[in-house]
């Protein structure tokens, strides 16, 4: 249920204290279910636990938005996602509100988990030296073929990012043509 998936979340040491937060966090979902199902493809609905008591209710979470084809968030981020759309999007007013979600959507599909790779060292006396990679090669081979193809078509950038700096422009293929048909 997402009371238990959000009470696995935060540096709370007293499980009362976690579990009332899990239940706020609940109660705040089940308000604004229809509006994120409407909206953001966020969808919360009330289930038979098949685990407890036959007339007991859960809340659970039945469907996420598809960003982008063929990306999954991580599991493991889950709790952290449902607790912080709970807790640090401002849902009195609507313009911050819908930011808020849409931050909270972002860092939970943009979060790339960190691996570590254990090398031995060829060498004797030199012992285990750590590898910190971002991304693992099978991710890297996602960002090549999936990610940056879709910025490509998908990705429109206001004008004022190429003025402030934000984007440059590094090349156009007309005139690279131009260049190589000089050669």
């Amino acid at each position: 249920s997402l009371s238990q998936c959000i009470g696995l979340t935060g540096d709370l040491s007293q499980d009362q204290t976690r579990g009332e937060m899990a239940k706020q966090a609940t109660a705040c979902l089940i308000e604004r279910a229809g509006m994120l199902k409407e909206y953001f493809s966020i969808q919360i609905e009330m289930t038979q636990d098949p685990d407890a008591n036959p007339d007991e209710e859960v809340l659970t979470l039945t469907g996420l938005p598809i960003l982008l084809d063929g990306h999954s968030p991580s599991p493991h981020s889950l709790p952290l996602f449902l607790l912080r759309l709970a807790t640090e999007v401002d849902w009195s007013e609507e313009r911050p509100c819908f930011e808020g979600i849409c931050t909270e959507l972002a860092r939970y599909y943009a979060e790339i988990p960190l691996s570590e790779t254990n090398e031995q060292g060829g060498e004797e006396g030199k012992g285990e030296e750590t590898n910190l990679e971002l991304i693992s090669d099978s991710e890297k081979k996602f960002v090549q073929h999936t990610l940056f193809p879709a910025l490509r078509y998908l990705l429109v950038v206001p004008k004022e990012f190429a003025s402030d700096g934000s984007f440059c422009k590094l090349a156009l293929l007309s005139k690279l043509y131009k260049v190589f048909e000089r050669c």
